[in-house]
């Protein structure tokens, strides 16, 4: 399965008039987030390390170069 930037959660989508409603798993995985998003991310001071390696290796699998100050 792919890498997840966030965790799935369910979404119910309320039926109409007389119509059952039905639940949606929604999830984002590292393809589907911007880089811009992704090296924002990597800069947040409360990331956690193991969410910073998923991001280093989905930026390095992009071709971003990234430059340490």
């Amino acid at each position: 399965m792919a890498t997840m930037f966030e965790k799935r959660h369910k979404q119910v989508v309320r039926g109409g008039w007389g119509q059952a409603s039905k639940s949606v798993i929604k999830f984002r995985t590292m393809a589907m987030v911007s880089t811009k998003e992704l090296i924002a991310t990597l800069n947040k001071y409360n990331t956690k390390p193991k969410m910073k390696a998923k991001i280093l290796t989905e930026l390095t699998k992009r071709g971003v170069t990234l430059v340490w100050k």
